[in-house]
């Protein structure tokens, strides 16, 4: 790719393994596919890293011309200072530096991101909706929902300097967001592009050489999820419905591949219901290791409230077992009931329960075809068909 039609990605994450999430993995997903033609702007975990400046680091291998405005530890998941604000004014104190750069294509996935940036003078940008609903409506921060439809007001008015519109969601998301932005945006103005999964790491592998690798016992019952340890993923709603799961199947296991700001809550109440050889939080956990998490597995479960394009379950069914969800955006375009999974209407224990019992024994491999669209080496071509880089 020539120089000037590099693409720059300015994002809340470290590009490897932090924060833990969607907006990461798509943006690695664009690292696989563009390779060096990226140059990065986000936060270092590394204390060796300048802060401020541009410098070439190295990431699986690739080495990417990187600006790093903020030092985060992996090991905290809430921080006093709300990341989306430091995020907001860290981009805006940096802009001279930031602008030393001359790459004109811009890729963000983040509200805040566009709107610190939006008079940059950057003449081409693409901005991905990772998730359709207002961040500050969910919010961790409970004063952040105060704010939310001042912040939302102010996002849909930043859309005007954005050539492209990306949203990973179902269409009903779709067309509720355009029903918040009260006439701002366009149906014709936005382009379904739901998130991609690498099918060179989740892909089917032989269940016990998997529970091998991860000392599972295999007689035992495995269920998994994956993502954030928030509540707006439905953990609680998970362990609840999964203590009646095992009910019918004894000796069953749960496990839990994430990190998130509710893991001490959740450690509680799994203590406080007599949980703990039962519930296993197996923590972060690389690409690799969730792929044999998810291998090992006898079914994938989700109890979230509110999601975009679900790359957890892509990957969950990709890798050939089945799942069994409640009714997220995107959950029933991509759970095909009775052939890789059932997606339940409501967030109610004993049906979800039920589900699971129906889900696990669906033969596995489940059917997969369909998530198999969304493979990363599609990715280039795909997003180049609808942004001209300039």
């Amino acid at each position: 790719m020539e120089y000037n039609k590099r693409i720059l990605i300015i994002d809340f994450c470290n590009f490897d393994d932090y924060p833990i999430g969607g907006y990461l993995s798509f943006a690695k997903n664009l690292m696989i596919s563009f390779g060096n033609d990226l140059a990065l702007v986000g936060i270092t975990s590394d204390k060796r890293d300048p802060i401020g400046k541009w410098f070439r680091k190295s990431i699986n291998g690739i080495e990417y011309d990187y600006f790093a405005f903020a030092y985060y530890s992996k090991l905290t998941t809430k921080h006093i200072i709300p990341d989306r604000l430091v995020t907001y004014l860290l981009l805006k104190y940096y802009k001279k530096q930031l602008l030393e750069i001359n790459i004109s294509n811009v890729f963000i996935q983040r509200q805040e991101v566009l709107q610190s940036v939006k008079h940059f003078k950057y003449t081409n940008i693409c901005y991905c909706f990772a998730g359709l609903e207002n961040p500050l409506a969910i919010s961790k921060y409970k004063y952040a929902h105060y704010l939310a439809n001042y912040f939302e007001r102010k996002f849909f008015k930043s859309l005007k300097c954005v050539k492209v519109i990306l949203a990973s969601g179902d269409e009903a998301a779709i067309q509720d967001m355009i029903l918040r932005s009260k006439g701002i945006i366009k149906r014709e103005s936005v382009n379904q592009f739901p998130s991609r999964i690498n099918t060179d790491i989740y892909k089917p592998l032989i269940k016990s050489e998997a529970r091998n690798k991860l000392n599972i016992h295999d007689a035992t019952s495995v269920v998994v999820t994956t993502g954030r340890l928030s509540w707006l993923k439905g953990w609680k709603f998970m362990i609840d419905s999964f203590d009646l799961y095992e009910k019918s199947k004894p000796g069953s296991r749960f496990y839990f591949i994430g990190v998130g700001e509710d893991l001490l809550k959740i450690q509680e109440y799994i203590a406080s219901h007599n949980l703990e050889n039962k519930i296993i939080m197996a923590g972060i956990q690389d690409a690799y290791n969730v792929a044999l998490y998810l291998n090992a597995a006898d079914l994938f479960v989700m109890g979230s409230y509110k999601e975009g394009w679900s790359t957890s379950l892509i990957e969950a069914i990709a890798c050939g077992i089945p799942a069994c969800v409640t009714n997220f955006s995107s959950a029933k375009d991509i759970v095909q009931e009775g052939k890789n999974g059932y997606v339940i209407e409501e967030h109610n224990e004993e049906l979800f329960a039920q589900g699971m019992l129906r889900a696990v024994e669906i033969p596995v491999p489940v059917f997969k075809d369909n998530v198999m669209e969304y493979a990363v080496n599609k990715l280039k071509t795909e997003i180049l068909k609808i942004w001209e880089l300039i």
